[in-house]
């Protein structure tokens, strides 16, 4: 009887682990469903970016802590080589763009550092560090789309800014927070040195990496939102 009870035991905690490993299972595919409605259909352009592009676990950080205004940043370092081969892709198709050489997705913007948090006191010394004890390298991503501008910005501010504009970035998910737990930590920290809590946003935060563009980058300040909003293609992932 002992031996049958103890048989009965481990059965339901054997049945208690395939539940609670279900519902994980579960949890993890939602979060990152809510990431696939990229509105595209079938018929959408299709791009291929190399398996484990977005893995930066190996990448050393790289430090944006620049004296000069707008110089300073927070940013998760990619490497760059499955990025080139995307670039060439789409460069490909789309005519001669300009790419950046280096990829990354930018977590604390030049103009969310120099407008907001330098003023109430927070150094981008002090940004860093909270990344880097948050394991920035680590933050885990996944591909979204490619995004497309192709258009002319509702409010040009200079008469350089008229005209149309060409943009591809792909666009990721902050499949699991990490990035977006970052910045609750430095809004925590903005906070604490008494900054206004209403300019500085720690969910308005839109991950992407730069593919390419013609004239220049193109920004939140000149109305463009890189999110699923602006899927222009999907992405494949190839070995």
């Amino acid at each position: 009887m002992t031996a049958v009870r103890g048989l009965h035991r481990h059965v339901l905690a054997g049945i208690a682990a395939l539940v609670l490993g279900g519902v994980a299972l579960v949890l993890v595919s939602r979060h990152l469903g809510a990431h696939d409605d990229t509105g595209l259909g079938p018929d959408a352009p299709t791009f291929a970016l190399r398996a484990g592009a977005l893995d930066s676990s190996r990448v050393p950080f790289a430090s944006h802590a620049d004296g000069t205004p707008f110089g300073s940043y927070l940013q998760q370092t990619l490497d760059f080589a499955p990025f080139a081969d995307l670039f060439a892709a789409v460069n490909a198709t789309a005519g001669t763009l300009r790419s950046r050489g280096e990829a990354h997705v930018t977590v604390v913007s030049p103009p969310e550092f120099e407008r907001v948090l330098k003023p109430a006191g927070v150094a981008i010394g002090e940004i860093e560090a909270i990344a880097m004890r948050a394991g920035i390298q680590r933050a885990r991503l996944a591909p979204v789309c490619l995004g497309r501008f192709s258009g002319a910005l509702p409010n040009p501010a200079t008469d350089d800014d008229r005209g149309r504009f060409l943009l591809y970035s792909l666009v990721v998910a902050d499949a699991f927070g990490d990035l977006a737990r970052i910045r609750q930590e430095v809004f925590k920290l903005y906070r604490e040195r008494g900054g206004e809590g209403a300019l500085f946003q720690p969910e308005a935060f839109w991950p992407h990496v730069t593919i390419g563009f013609d004239r220049r980058d193109l920004f939140v300040e000149d109305g463009l939102y890189k999110g699923a909003n602006w899927c222009y293609a999907h992405i494949r992932s190839t070995p």
